[in-house]
């Protein structure tokens, strides 16, 4: 399987069908979720954004998480 392309692999098991799903999810709570640069030494994989703080994330799972605990809360703030 090429980087760009992730045809061959199942629905449910791509990567960036994932990515897009959540960062839609974070969006209807007014969050923005970008991917961090792994080439860059040290920096997460995700962010979560919201009114000038950062939130870094290690995993597309952190992120569900960090998601279910601003729902958890019932006003989207966090």
């Amino acid at each position: 399987m090429n980087q760009t392309n992730d045809l061959e692999t199942p629905t449910a098991e791509r990567e960036g069908k994932a990515f897009a799903t959540l960062a839609a999810q974070f969006a209807l709570l007014g969050y923005v979720l970008i991917k961090g640069d792994p080439a860059i030494d040290g920096q997460a994989l995700y962010y979560a954004m919201r009114l000038g703080t950062v939130q870094p994330l290690a995993t597309l799972e952190a992120a569900t998480m960090f998601l279910a605990g601003v729902l958890g809360t019932g006003d989207g703030g966090g």
